[in-house]
């Protein structure tokens, strides 16, 4: 999954992960929880020196779309970047460079001189590029790997699957994924390595002019100008269509390509609108996982899809409660009636008419527990995860794909996607419950806490209690015990078990590994990524991606986060 942009008709990357709206299946109920990598571009074997940038009309030069995030090069040479600043991956370096590649929490690019600098997230050193000179460079989740002027490829960060041990010899490309990567030979033929998910290290043969690494899935450019995928067939990722072009860039769900005729085309899952393209004459493309963009021949950009961050726009007037996923954010009007606001692509804005006591947000859903106990859900209908249970409820939860309810008798009920047991609540007499990307927790009357659903990272692995509350987030937990503090377990890839010490009152766990706690004072603290919350005092926290909100102690809510808006010259549609 490479996220790049080379200043050649050629293509870059994107990266991506999640459960999704118009397309796709439980991949995105599996993505962030399998520590789902960025997705590229397309590489081409005809890559420019980079001391010498191509001449560019407009204000763009390239673009690359991270996960939450996208990058570009201005036609000064310099980068911008807008979204959700998880581990500063905004903070691009000041310079003048000619190639970028965006991963899923860092971003690489190389200098006109053809150095590399990278910036974000560093915990497997992915930020600490070699020294030398490179033409080419493709960033994935956790690694990034480079062509060096002589053809040589080096790649650094983490080393799953030995997806940093590539093959000997000179290359005229090379893009890489969450934990496999393909190179292109100056013979025209593909070679990958690493993780070979449902083939998708195993090239076919013959020659091909580009290739676009995906999270399972990779796609090529023949010679002829047609396009061949390969891999897993998941999402109909491997139904590329007719015709001729001169670009791919492969994502987790979808792919988009650049047509002979200067249009683009995309296929697989169309979540957010991300596979359905503006019409207009394009240079480049760059799939993401929720969004997709584009440089348009004018040199301007044009992004489809998600827009992050929507959920950060509250609206004025007094609340009762709170809850936020994803992007979009509900909450609990003190007449009982509820409000939501931020992306509305599928729905999940329309709350229903009546008197509600909860409310809780999923990634493209939301559901309510009205005031007679009964659960009502709206949105996007993905694995009937609308079709809440009949009975009462004294609370409801929503994750991904899936929701759980806690009964009057203290049961829970879970529905939606199973993908990974989910929905399989074990008995008991329970007290809460937290559903997350694709595992939930819940509290028994005794204070222990009892995980089920996805395995991955110790997810289901909890401490003892006694615990009052839990929050499930994308691969990990947070409960908070009878005494005040907090306690998180599953996976600390960014550092989201090192909940600060002290006494708090609640906590949120986002699906983005970021958490929120309010302390006994009424203050917010956040951890693991630096944000700068406001003061004063609070009487609940919710965190979004890459936005926090706090409902103050007189009622209003106020939101905060990372989000950067495009810069000028980068629109979005859809």
């Amino acid at each position: 999954m490479r996220l790049t942009c080379l200043l050649v008709v050629a293509v870059l990357a994107a990266t991506a992960c999640s459960d999704e709206p118009p397309a796709g299946d439980d991949l995105a109920d599996e993505v962030a929880q399998a520590e789902l990598p960025p997705t590229d571009g397309g590489v081409s074997a005809a890559t420019p020196d980079p001391s010498q940038p191509a001449p560019v009309e407009g204000r763009y030069a390239a673009v690359a779309a991270g996960y939450w995030h996208a990058c570009a090069i201005r036609a000064d040479g310099t980068v911008t970047c807008w979204g959700a600043n998880q581990a500063g991956v905004l903070d691009a370096p000041s310079g003048k460079f000619s190639t970028i590649a965006a991963g899923h929490e860092h971003n690489c690019a190389i200098t006109v001189g053809g150095t590399i600098e990278c910036w974000g997230w560093d915990n497997l050193g992915t930020t600490d590029p070699p020294d030398g000179h490179f033409t080419d460079i493709s960033a994935g989740r956790y690694h990034t790997c480079a062509r060096r002027i002589d053809g040589d490829i080096e790649c650094w960060g983490g080393d799953y699957a030995e997806a940093l041990t590539p093959p000997g010899g000179h290359f005229a490309a090379v893009d890489t994924a969450g934990s496999h990567a393909c190179v292109l030979r100056d013979g025209g033929t593909v070679q990958c390595w690493g993780l070979d998910d449902n083939g998708s290290t195993r090239a076919p043969g013959g020659a091909f002019t580009a290739v676009s690494a995906g999270l399972s899935h990779v796609c090529g450019i023949r010679t002829a100008g047609t396009i061949e995928c390969w891999g897993n067939p998941f999402g109909d990722v491997l139904d590329a269509p007719g015709g001729q072009f001169s670009a791919v860039s492969a994502s987790i769900e979808h792919s988009c390509a650049v047509g002979i005729n200067e249009s683009v085309e995309c296929w697989g899952s169309n979540a957010f609108g991300k596979a359905a393209p503006p019409d207009g004459r394009f240079q480049t493309v760059s799939a993401g996982g929720e969004h997709t963009c584009g440089l348009r021949t004018d040199g301007d950009i044009q992004c489809w899809g998600r827009r992050f961050g929507a959920g950060a726009d509250a609206p004025g007037g007094a609340f009762s409660s709170l809850s936020a996923n994803g992007d979009h954010t509900c909450g609990l009007r003190t007449d009982g009636a509820i409000e939501c606001w931020g992306s509305d692509l599928v729905g999940q804005m329309d709350a229903p008419a009546g008197r509600f006591g909860e409310v809780a947000t999923g990634n493209y859903f939301a559901c309510g527990l009205r005031d007679d106990g009964t659960i009502e859900c709206w949105g996007y209908d993905r694995f009937n995860v609308l079709d809440a249970p009949h009975g009462r409820f004294d609370s409801v939860t929503a994750g991904i794909g899936h929701a759980c309810g806690l009964r009057t008798d203290g049961a829970v009920e879970c529905w939606g996607s199973n993908s990974h047991g989910q929905t399989e609540a074990p008995t008991g007499d329970f007290i809460a419950v937290s559903s997350g990307t694709s595992h939930s927790c819940g509290i028994l009357t005794t204070g222990a806490p009892e995980c089920w659903g996805n395995p991955h990272a110790g997810t289901l692995s909890p401490p003892e209690g006694p615990f009052r509350s839990v929050e499930s987030g994308e691969s990990h937990t947070c409960g908070l015990h009878a005494d005040g503090t907090i306690e998180c377990w599953g996976s600390n890839l960014d550092g989201q078990l090192d909940a600060p010490g002290g006494t708090f009152k609640a906590v949120s766990a986002s699906p983005e590994g970021h958490s929120c706690g309010l302390r006994t004072q009424g203050t917010i603290e956040c951890w693991p990524w630096s944000e700068a919350i406001p003061g004063g005092h609070f009487t609940a926290v919710e965190v979004g991606l890459g936005y926090t909100c706090g409902l103050r102690v007189d009622g209003p809510v106020e939101c905060w986060g990372s989000l950067q808006a495009p810069p000028e010259g980068v629109t979005y549609t859809g």
